[in-house]
């Protein structure tokens, strides 16, 4: 069934991270320094969903960047902290991203994005990206009070945009948004960006895409 709605994951999916990366790996010292900041940050947000708390994404950010950093044994000033992943609102979007919104546009289809970011960093990033307007809503999971993969978030989109599951495709870079998304009934299509892989105990996507524009052929 092709979809309704289209709704997409924001970091990494349409947005690239290196600017981001290559701070914190140059800060950190090592070329692993990103990789390992960004998984404490998904690892430490499910923690807060499982315990039954939500903390703000951006406090994450830094609390697991302080502990990023005293792995690799630094002590990086708050000032200096907040500077770097205030990086996190000014990322160029992936060289596809643009033309393959437009495109979608073009042929219809109701789009929304949903971040696990705050409202605030959300709009101001798909803002300076200059693909705001592409985006009937803009959800951040702070809405539903839960991070992604659970389920809460995509079926607060769902209820506000008056969708069915089935009739909705999630769009994400990352294995475990698919594997959200799938658990919550929606179709799904995993973009395979530099580094980033399905999970393989998962339900497998119902599109596997090598980037957007291939996306946009599947749903042509």
């Amino acid at each position: 069934m092709k979809p309704k709605l289209i709704l997409f994951d924001v970091n990494e999916t349409l947005l690239d991270l290196k600017p981001l990366a290559r701070r914190i790996n140059t800060t950190l010292s090592n070329n692993l320094a990103f990789d390992l900041w960004f998984s404490s940050l998904l690892h430490y947000s499910l923690v807060e969903t499982t315990t039954g708390n939500h903390e703000d994404f951006s406090k994450i950010a830094k609390a697991t960047f302080e502990m990023t950093a005293l792995k690799f044994k630094k002590v990086v000033p708050e000032e200096e902290i907040e500077s770097i992943l205030g990086l996190i609102k000014k990322l160029p979007p992936h060289p596809d991203t643009v033309e393959a919104l437009q495109v979608l546009k073009q042929k219809g289809f109701r789009m929304a994005a949903l971040t696990n970011g705050n409202p605030t960093v959300a709009q101001e990033q798909l803002a300076f990206a200059e693909i705001k307007q592409f985006f009937e809503r803009i959800f951040s999971v702070d809405e539903a009070g839960a991070f992604k993969p659970n389920p809460k978030p995509y079926i607060f989109v769902l209820d506000q945009l008056k969708v069915k599951p089935q009739e909705t495709m999630m769009v994400a870079a990352h294995g475990w948004d698919i594997t959200g998304a799938r658990r919550a009934g929606l179709q799904t299509a995993f973009i395979a960006r530099d580094g980033k892989f399905k999970y393989p105990l998962a339900e497998a996507p119902t599109f596997d895409c090598k980037d957007l524009k291939d996306l946009v052929k599947r749903l042509s």
